[in-house]
């Protein structure tokens, strides 16, 4: 593939349909006072500014399996509650847990707590620089790490998320993204190989931008992408007379049967979430959240509610003092 071609596409664009969100600002209000720009899609290929690593580790957690749309009003909401890394150390995990309410995976709402309080203590407030030093925090693995290497610092290196992963395996390999013949150490060489020289920052945006709103999981937007003729996936459904990817995505597969998985609501995970809900109201006795989990949301197994519950503790989102619980 032309990859100074593909560089080129992505980027005409994202400059005419990138998203403008708010943990994208670059020094917002220093912008402001020194220049009077308002925040656009211009300012994140700008060198002067940085962001806040804090602000990109508070938006990567609360994006991880959470719709933008959703986390978008909870972000400035928690940033204006807490604007700085230290404001979040002083405060309390329930104060957090609660903040937390309509974004699920309340673990994440833990780590971010206990980030806060590791960077105050360890390093004084600041952030570290290197991808090793960052994965020593709660909660930040290799894909938030790498994202506050290219987002905060600039670094050109690349960042897989779900949609990158997908623009890739489909435009350089012909696969889904869950089909990719090479190691996951490969993949990871080939997309940093990708990034271009001084734009770490703004590629890995606009890659992420290209797979939520044209090369998506399901329904990919094909007769619309500007980057079409360099399309591996849509050569080969072009060999198989179909006009795009996305009517070959569609096409009957063999030996391929559908996963048989139980409802949501039957889910040890949508049980915890509402348990830690009903913590959020107040503390309550065992028995009284064992019986509201029964009437409200059908758990009805003593023993998968203290199986549960013994989960909830050892993650410390919740505690047990007595016969009653609460956050903490």
């Amino acid at each position: 593939m032309n990859r100074a071609l593909f560089q080129k596409i992505i980027f005409a664009w994202f400059e005419k349909h990138g998203r403008v969100l708010p943990w994208r600002v670059k020094n917002h209000e220093d912008a402001q006072r020194m220049s009077g720009v308002r925040e656009t899609l211009a300012t994140y290929f700008t060198k002067a500014w940085r962001r806040d690593p804090y602000r990109v580790i508070v938006s990567e957690l609360m994006l991880q399996q959470t719709q933008v749309d959703r986390v978008l009003p909870k972000f400035e909401h928690f940033i204006k509650r807490w604007p700085t890394v230290l404001d979040l150390s002083r405060a309390k995990l329930s104060e957090v847990m609660i903040e937390w309410q309509g974004l699920g995976y309340n673990r994440r709402a833990r780590f971010l707590h206990e980030m806060a309080k590791r960077v105050v203590e360890k390093y004084n407030g600041v952030f570290p620089q290197t991808e090793t030093e960052l994965r020593t925090l709660p909660g930040i693995g290799e894909y938030t790490a790498r994202a506050v290497l290219a987002f905060a610092y600039g670094q050109d290196i690349g960042v897989i998320d779900t949609n990158i992963k997908r623009i890739f395996a489909r435009v350089e390999l012909g696969v889904e993204a869950n089909a990719i013949p090479i190691s996951p150490k490969e993949f990871q060489s080939f997309i940093d190989f990708s990034v271009p020289k001084h734009h770490g920052d703004p590629w890995n945006q606009a890659l992420m931008d290209f797979g939520a709103l044209v090369c998506t999981a399901k329904s990919p937007k094909c007769d619309h992408c500007p980057a079409k003729t360099l399309c591996i996936a849509q050569r080969i459904a072009e060999e198989y007379r179909v006009k795009t990817y996305a009517e070959f995505l569609k096409t009957p597969h063999r030996n391929q049967q559908k996963k048989q998985s139980i409802p949501f609501e039957q889910t040890n995970r949508y049980f915890r979430g509402r348990i830690v809900d009903k913590l959020r109201e107040s503390p309550i006795h065992m028995e009284e959240l064992r019986m509201h989990m029964e009437t409200n949301h059908g758990l009805s197994s003593r023993k998968k509610f203290g199986e549960i519950i013994e989960s909830l503790v050892l993650d410390k989102l919740i505690y047990i003092r007595g016969s009653r619980a609460s956050l903490d």
